[in-house]
């Protein structure tokens, strides 16, 4: 008996310790993905089922920002839960519907965004090709035609010529 006792406070401790586990890892994983629903700020739709058995009579769900999970009811009647309120294995459930949804979310913002860069650079750029042409023609020469503007526009022209 006392073997058998001391095999279940075993047992007690080390599900202690995987219990605290579980714990600071749930939050991590819900930090982690405020983070990445910040980037695209919207509310994704969950099924009822990732939610559990508690809500299986919800009308819908939806994860909204800062990690909250939006549930209407059958009567229309909503509630605002924090995924933290969550048992760990719904947690999982519901980011494993929500990721591949924020993935190809964020892929797609990536993508618009770095071809805005893309022409942002390139214009970049150009002005500074048109600033250095201005530095070029503005020359101490420019001094001694102070009255003949006909020439410094001409010599705007061959600049922009020669440099293309």
């Amino acid at each position: 008996m006392v073997a058998d006792l001391t095999s279940l406070q075993s047992e007690f401790a080390q599900l202690s310790e995987l219990d605290e586990m579980e714990r600071n890892y749930t939050r991590k994983l819900i930090e982690s993905l405020k983070v990445l629903q910040s980037e695209v700020d919207v509310a994704l739709p969950l099924s009822r089922e990732a939610l559990g058995p508690a809500y299986s009579e919800a009308k819908e769900a939806y994860l909204a920002s800062d990690c909250v999970v939006v549930v209407v009811g059958s009567e229309g009647s909503k509630r605002s839960i924090p995924l933290s309120h969550f048992e760990p294995k719904y947690v999982l459930s519901v980011v494993k519907e929500a990721t591949p949804v924020l993935a190809k979310m964020i892929s797609e913002r990536r993508k618009e965004v770095g071809a805005r860069v893309d022409v942002l650079e390139r214009i970049l750029k150009e002005v500074k090709k048109a600033g250095t042409m201005a530095k070029v023609t503005d020359r101490p020469e420019r001094v001694e035609r102070v009255g003949k503007p006909q020439a410094h526009e001409d010599d705007l022209v061959q600049n922009s010529i020669t440099s293309e």
